[in-house]
């Protein structure tokens, strides 16, 4: 067939569906589309929900291997929107509208909602836990589905790990401000021997000369420098353990070398550690530990056919302390 024999011209384009029809299609098409960018992100396995979990509003079905414990696997319920009445894009993130967070929570499971912008072919998402509002929500930019998206999921489902949790049963022993030159030295060498740290919500932390050098600059108060040699001997147990709070701040999200970097700033805190001082009761503090979290992956993630192999992630204390 030659160009005079088509049979679309250029300047028509096919005319619009209506109705139920249109809002049909268009959710199908989200579905779909939502299914293959979230599977290729996070290189997992998926299902479309049965006619039961349709009516109890579940979409996807994804199971994903996870990515710092061999062997285990994560299931993920999730419940795919598009269209304005559900989202819109706020900034570099997006809006999830009350509609869309009361379609999404449950009373006995947590669930992943997932919004497709149409406009920008982008897809959004956020995890919706039973005890969430459900008012409307801005989620940042780290919330478009990437290959960092594998590592929230694995952070997001570590809350329901079985180890104890804010440091419970932890007791940290003052040194005294008088032996802080010796107990500094000691303290570096237990801190050269942890190397690395596995977290059940965070997985593997490395100790580096960032977070030695970031804790003893010259700039930083004597009693803060004390509260981290203090607590350097217990990062293991500490750590070991879920933390009582867990805050996420988006630093950088760039581009250098062909690779995209999502840089953010952890800040863990156990409110269940105690300190012994000599001669005196032992108290209750917050042990609070600051994490920096890069993760590297293509710019044109979507277009490779070896992502798992250029997809890395690396986790390294800024800083310990308590107060």
């Amino acid at each position: 067939m030659n160009t005079r024999q088509r049979l679309f011209k250029p300047s028509v384009r096919p005319a619009p569906l209506q109705g139920r029809l249109q809002n049909g299609v268009n959710g199908s098409d989200a579905e779909s589309f939502a299914m293959a960018r979230v599977l290729l992100a996070c290189r997992g396995e998926g299902q479309w929900g049965s006619r039961e979990d349709d009516n109890a509003k579940v979409d996807l079905i994804l199971s994903i291997q996870h990515p710092w414990s061999p062997g285990e696997r994560m299931s993920v319920l999730a419940q795919v929107k598009s269209g304005a009445t559900y989202g819109e894009v706020s900034g570099d993130g997006f809006k999830l509208k009350s509609a869309a967070k009361t379609a999404a929570k449950r009373t006995s499971h947590d669930i992943c909602a997932i919004w497709v912008d149409r406009d920008n072919n982008k897809v959004f998402w956020a995890y919706i836990h039973t005890t969430a509002s459900t008012s409307a929500q801005v989620y940042g930019q780290h919330h478009e589905v990437t290959p960092a998206m594998l590592f929230d999921l694995s952070r997001f489902l570590g809350r329901n790990a079985s180890s104890p949790v804010g440091g419970k049963g932890i007791i940290i022993a003052a040194k005294p401000p008088s032996n802080f030159k010796s107990s500094r030295r000691t303290a570096l060498d237990q801190y050269r021997s942890l190397s690395a740290i596995v977290s059940p919500t965070l997985g593997r932390i490395e100790l580096t000369r960032i977070g030695w050098r970031h804790m003893f600059r010259r700039s930083r108060a004597a009693p803060n420098k004390g509260s981290s040699i203090d607590i350097i001997p217990y990062l293991r147990g500490i750590l070991s353990q879920r933390p009582s709070s867990h805050s996420v701040m988006p630093i950088a999200r760039e581009i250098m070398g062909g690779y995209e970097h999502r840089i953010c700033e952890h800040l863990l805190k156990f409110d269940q550690v105690s300190v012994a001082t000599k001669g005196a009761p032992n108290r209750r503090v917050t042990a609070c530990i600051r994490l920096i979290e890069d993760i590297r992956y293509p710019e044109n993630w979507r277009e490779s056919a070896m992502l798992s192999q250029q997809v890395c992630r690396r986790l390294v204390l800024k800083s310990a302390y308590y107060k």
